[in-house]
């Protein structure tokens, strides 16, 4: 999976709070920051313009008057093709709308990026540290963010929506896009006239975000308010077969291995279950339960590759869309039905 981070004058225009993206690239600092800072540490601080186009037609320079490129007015690098009445828009609007749409003056960007020559960027906003929205009797934090994603080329408008995990790199981002589009959570403002007048609009689709928050914490309360029917070990057990299925038909060699993965996976939840040092002072619950897969699909469901190098980025692949993902999804479900809470989780 291609991180695709801009680079400039031998630098990754990237920024993320408190660890390093995937890809190892960018500047990592401590904690959220404002939008400037934001900029100021990812180096995307360089101002977008337009200029004429030109066509050498049998020796002479003609003006394409239907088009305009985008340019950086700090390396006059071309970053894309557009209409005359395109109105670039300079890289702090966006993340200052961040700020505005959830109504904030603290500093909550945890990652900043800019894609390809600098022609598409991403900001990233720390939803819950501006919410209340963790689980009873838990105290590990429950992470929302809201992104913006703009482009100066042309190719795409500026869009904010949400999503559940930190964006960090193209593909990445691409998720985040076609996620919040299948949710109905996604905004686009095309970069015609006045973005301002679109903050209304966002916050709506925020609005949304923050429901779709609630229902999700809704369901993993009553989870944790849910005994587990005794004795609590068979049914861990009948649960994990469910969750991971034995292969079907004539056991060969192949299936063999297939087996021993699944219960060694079922085995590894298990113990999370037990003896997980994050789920220390959680009751046992189905939320306990749904949170001990969560922290197998996250940490330790093996990535069978052969490129170590390739591990982190089918790591992230596997948890934003693979089977990572399907899996905690398959869990939620089955609890969400056996013990009857909340609606369907999305």
């Amino acid at each position: 999976m291609p991180a695709n981070i801009a680079v400039s004058q031998g630098r990754h225009l990237a920024f993320y709070a408190d660890k390093p993206a995937w890809h190892n690239l960018g500047t990592v600092a401590a904690g959220a920051q404002t939008p400037e800072d934001a900029i100021a540490l990812a180096g995307t601080g360089y101002v977008v313009d337009k200029a004429p186009v030109y066509a050498l037609i049998d020796g002479q320079m003609v003006e394409a008057t239907d088009h305009r490129a985008t340019y950086r007015t700090d390396t006059g690098q071309v970053l894309g093709m557009v209409s005359p009445d395109y109105v670039p828009i300079q890289n702090i609007t966006p993340m200052q709308m961040l700020g505005e749409i959830v109504r904030t003056k603290e500093a909550g960007i945890v990652a900043h990026a800019a894609l390809g020559r600098g022609e598409r960027l991403f900001a990233v906003l720390d939803v819950a540290s501006r919410s209340d929205l963790t689980i009873k009797r838990d105290p590990s934090r429950h992470l929302a963010f809201l992104v913006a994603q703009w482009w100066h080329d042309g190719t795409g408008a500026l869009s904010f929506g949400p999503y559940s995990v930190r964006v960090e790199c193209q593909n990445m981002a691409n998720a985040q896009l076609e996620w919040a589009k299948r949710q109905g959570l996604l905004v686009r403002i095309q970069h015609i006239g006045n973005v301002g007048s679109a903050v209304d609009e966002a916050r709506r689709i925020l609005g949304y975000a923050e429901q779709s928050i609630d229902v999700w914490h809704r369901v993993m309360n009553e989870l944790a308010e849910a005994p587990l029917p005794a004795p609590e070990a068979r049914w861990m057990s009948d649960f994990l077969v469910q969750l991971i299925p034995d292969p079907e038909g004539d056991v060969d060699s192949r299936g063999g291995r297939a087996l021993r993965n699944r219960v060694e996976a079922r085995e590894a939840i298990s113990h999370l279950f037990d003896r997980s040092p994050t789920l220390v002072g959680v009751p046992n619950s189905p939320y306990r339960v749904f949170q001990a897969v969560t922290e197998y699909a996250d940490h330790y469901r093996p990535i069978r590759i052969a490129d170590p190098d390739k591990v982190p980025a089918a790591r992230f692949r596997s948890l934003t869309e693979g089977p990572s993902a399907e899996l905690k999804a398959r869990a939620a479900e089955l609890l969400r039905q056996e013990f009857e809470v909340g609606v369907p989780v999305r």
